[in-house]
Order: C-alpha cells, then sequence, then structure tokens
C-alpha cells in the first residue's frame, strides 16, 4: 500500500470519503503526478535548511505558552498541546499574526471539525459549507495582510506558484486547511501522548532528563538543532509514543484495481483502510508490543529496522508525510524545555488506558490529559 503496489490505492478516494466535504481540494487528495507537482512546491519549506528558522520560533512558543504551568499545578496537556501546535504552524510555515488572529482561525478550523453529532444529519452537510467558507475568507484576509510576505517561508512559495498560474485558488486554500490541520492535529497527539507516557514511566523520564541536562551543559540552554539530534533517549522515547499511541491509526485509500492481497479478493472502486494502529501492535514486528520500552529502537536491537515498514508513525515511501521532521522537531524541543524546567506525573484516577486506537481520542480521553506540574 505504501510503496511496491501503491498505484493501486489511490488517495483522493480514501481521503475524500474520510473527510467527505469538509476540506477544499489538497494534497491528501491528489494522487500521481498531480501530487507530485504539488508536493514540489511546499516540499522545499520542509527542508533541513529551513528547521533553524523553525526552531528559533518553536521556542517562544513553547515558552509562551507552558511558562505558568507550576503556577497552575494541574495542567490539562491535551488541550494546551492543540492550542500550541496550532500556533506554531500558522505562525511558523504561514507567517501569520498578531496571536489574535491565529486564536480565531483556530477557532474557526475548530468549527469546521466539530462532531456531526452536533447537528443531526440534514444539517451537518449546511454547517460545513458555512464554517468552511468563513476559514476560507480568513485565510485570504490573513494571507493579504501578513507580516513577513515574501521572507521564503512556505506561504510564499505557494503564492509564488499561484501568482504564475501554477496553483489555483482552491488548492491553494485547500493547502493552507490541511497543513493547519494535519500540522497541529498529529502533533497535539503525539506530544499529549508522549508526556504521558513519560509521567508513567518515571525511570526512563530521568534518564530523559539527564540527558537533556547534560547536552544542555554542553550545548547552552537554548537547544540548536545539533544539541537537539544529540539527544537520543528522548528521540526513542518520542518514537516509541507515536508506535503505542499512532496520531494517524487508520490510512484510508480506494483500489483502483481489482487485486488479491492475503487469500483475499478485494474490487475495484473499494474503500480500504491500512490499520496503522494494528500494526504497531504485531509481535512479528515488535517484542512485547503492548510494553513502553524505548529501547527497542536502540543499537542493537533496533527492531523498527528489522521489518521494512514496521513503524509507519508517518507513513512511509515516496508519500511520507511532508512535514515530518517539523513535527520531530517541534515535539522534540518542547519536551526538552518542559523536562529543564518542571517535574510532572499523572494523575492516577485520570490515566487512560492503553489501547491503539488513539485516533477516537475524545472517547479514550473524555477529560483530556491531565498532568501535575511543579517547577524545578
Amino acid at each position: 500500500v505504501l510503496h511496491t503496489h501503491r498505484h493501486l490505492f489511490a488517495h483522493a478516494m480514501g481521503w475524500r470519503a474520510y473527510f467527505g466535504g469538509m476540506w477544499n481540494e489538497n494534497l491528501l487528495y491528489l494522487d500521481g503526478e498531480e501530487h507530485a507537482a504539488h508536493r514540489r512546491i511546499l516540499a522545499p519549506a520542509f527542508t533541513t535548511a529551513h528547521l533553524g528558522r523553525y526552531l528559533a520560533m518553536m521556542h517562544t512558543v513553547v515558552e509562551e505558552r507552558t511558562r505558568d504551568w507550576g503556577a497552575r499545578g494541574t495542567v490539562e496537556i491535551r488541550g494546551e498541546m492543540r492550542d500550541l501546535a496550532f500556533d506554531v504552524v500558522a505562525r511558523g510555515l504561514l507567517g501569520f499574526a498578531p496571536p489574535e488572529r491565529v486564536a480565531a482561525l483556530h477557532d474557526l478550523r475548530n468549527a469546521v471539525a466539530r462532531n456531526p453529532h452536533s447537528y443531526g444529519k440534514a444539517g451537518y452537510w449546511a454547517h460545513i459549507a458555512a464554517r468552511r467558507a468563513a476559514l476560507n475568507d480568513a485565510l485570504r484576509e490573513a494571507v493579504a495582510t501578513r507580516l513577513g510576505a515574501g521572507t521564503g517561508d512556505l506561504l510564499g512559495a505557494m503564492t509564488a506558484a499561484q501568482a504564475g498560474g501554477v496553483l489555483d485558488d482552491e488548492h491553494f486554500l485547500g493547502h493552507m486547511q490541511v497543513l493547519l490541520e494535519a500540522g497541529h492535529t498529529t502533533t497535539m497527539d503525539m506530544a499529549t501522548w508522549a508526556l504521558g507516557l513519560l509521567a508513567t514511566h518515571p525511570g526512563y523520564l530521568e534518564r530523559a532528563r539527564a540527558e537533556v541536562a547534560q547536552v544542555a551543559a554542553e550545548h547552552g540552554e537554548v537547544p540548536t538543532l545539533a544539541a537537539l539530534r544529540a539527544m537520543p533517549v528522548l528521540g526513542r522515547a518520542i518514537d516509541e509514543a507515536g508506535r503505542l499511541r499512532t496520531p494517524v491509526d487508520t490510512a484510508p485509500r480506494g483500489t483502483t484495481e481489482a487485486l488479491h492481497f492475503a487469500g483475499y479478493h478485494i474490487p475495484q472502486g473499494m474503500f480500504v483502510r491500512l490499520h496503522l494502529g494494528a500494526t504497531h501492535r504485531l509481535p512479528t514486528v515488535f517484542a512485547e508490543p503492548d510494553v513502553f520500552d524505548p529501547d527497542r529502537f536502540a543499537p542493537p536491537r533496533q527492531e523498527d529496522r528489522r521489518t521494512p515498514y514496521g513503524l509507519v508513525t508517518f507513513g512511509g515511501g515516496p508519500r511520507i508525510c511532508i512535514g515530518l521532521q517539523f513535527a520531530q522537531l517541534e515535539i522534540k524541543a518542547l519536551l526538552a524545555h518542559l523536562l529543564r524546567h518542571y517535574d510532572f506525573a499523572p494523575i492516577p484516577e485520570m490515566t487512560p488506558p492503553n489501547v491503539y486506537d488513539p485516533a477516537m481520542l475524545d472517547d479514550s480521553l473524555p477529560r483530556g490529559l491531565p498532568l501535575r506540574f511543579t517547577a524545578r
């Protein structure tokens, strides 16, 4: 599905059925050369050359968003991660400001994505059309008046492609919508679970804290790219959180031809879902797969490398998540900051079960995920 026979599994048929009319035409809905052409427009903004500039902005947002956590004591981290991750994408990739505008865009995004059961079947699509139109109007206004226009960020590249006739208005808006959506919800989930799993595994938490302290002594208090890359213990904890609590639980596709797979006949035009979260719990791939064990990724074990496409937190193959490095950097910078400045611990009666379907977070975390924070 991800590589050798990916031409048989169309993204357009899968993601359109999954999201319906929630978003404009976007990168998720494209296949073949059309997808490749649009990805070439967006990809340069996610290269290593840009990560240093993003990192400075990430540090600013993390400091702003977490500075009062010790005074608050109990912090519901899922909601906090939602706002923090949206800020990072809106400000870093798209150059939107001031904070009031970013908050307004987030409110409009939340209105589009609100649970359809709140409206009933008849009123749901009317709600989607109205809320999406309002979000698009706000995005157009933000683009027209944004700070730092033309400074080489992602939105600058998209604007140039639109002006050159390479990108039409439909896809221009759709790409912004999905960058804001995918760029904050998946990061929010991974950061939430990484914090929650470290809090419930204090032995590994202290190993990660010691690593962060050592790197800070060698590289300085504010981590650089090089400093963050010198934190493999913390990085493996993030990988293990992505394995156990896969942020994109299932990847929807539609079959372009009839095919046989594992003894099954799958007709052409069938809606199928690749269950990434279940893949990460296969005992044939990962030893004791329900156990939090970041050392499974360390030499000599390296369980993720024994089976091709064993770890697919960000997908795999030519269409691996375009924002992979951006998301990993953001989560690592956030955790390194929190480990330096706070002690945190779980609230036992609010610790969620260890299930492999974290995409259903609203069901498994009806009260979010609160942790107790104490300033160091």
